[in-house]
């Protein structure tokens, strides 16, 4: 397993990478912008609706984004991001994260298990699973899009996540007992510290709570 530190520092350098692009392209679209509003002032008001319309955008589609740069950073270079996740996360993007669990628990898949994950996990990249289990590790810091966190977690079966949750953890602390509600992204494993390998599913989680013990 890579230092958690290490994890959050990959991923801010994914988000400074993809807000950077985001700058960029609201940048050309300013310019273009200010050039017609120049030549056509009656359009003003058409051009800060559209200036806003991609804000709204930049924002729907920054977690989807921040996820497609950390995939092969948080998996070593095992995998990347397939579109159908990227696509359901930017779609649902009010959700992550979501502090309700009353606004994800029925878009969740009951009868998925990380036993489903681990078998073909292609079946299930644009579904909300749920996964409880004891948290084996835990880490967050606040980085450009905010408090994220990450949290590796072990369920009944000695399968383990790998949670992403782009929000503050609040009181949940290693070894404690806890859920995550989140959309599948791959599969990848890491060397443990006996010296063999930890099979595990990353997940762009959008709700995490601690269970009572």
């Amino acid at each position: 397993m890579l230092k958690r530190a290490l994890f959050i520092a990959l991923l801010s350098v994914a988000l400074t990478a993809c807000g950077s692009n985001f700058k960029e392209a609201t940048t050309r679209s300013g310019s273009s912008s200010t050039s017609f509003a120049t030549e056509q002032t009656a359009s003003n008001e058409n051009t800060a609706q559209q200036a806003s319309t991609n804000q709204v955008t930049d924002k729907q589609y920054l977690f989807a984004e921040f996820m497609k740069d950390g995939t092969p950073m948080l998996t070593e270079d095992q995998a990347s991001m397939e579109q159908t996740s990227y696509d359901f996360i930017a779609k649902n993007s009010d959700l992550f994260p979501s502090t309700d669990k009353s606004r994800v628990i029925n878009l969740v898949d009951k009868s998925v298990t990380t036993k489903h994950l681990n078998k073909n996990l292609n079946l299930y990249l644009n579904k909300f699973v749920k996964i409880s289990g004891d948290v084996i590790d835990i880490e967050e810091d606040n980085i450009p899009i905010g408090t994220t966190a990450i949290v590796y977690i072990s369920d009944e079966n000695d399968n383990t996540v790998m949670a992403v949750y782009p929000g503050a953890s609040g009181e949940i602390f290693e070894g404690d007992v806890a859920t995550v509600i989140g959309v599948p992204i791959a599969n990848f494993s890491y060397e443990n510290i006996s010296g063999g390998y930890t099979n595990t599913t990353l997940l762009a989680a959008s709700f995490l709570t601690k269970e009572n013990q």
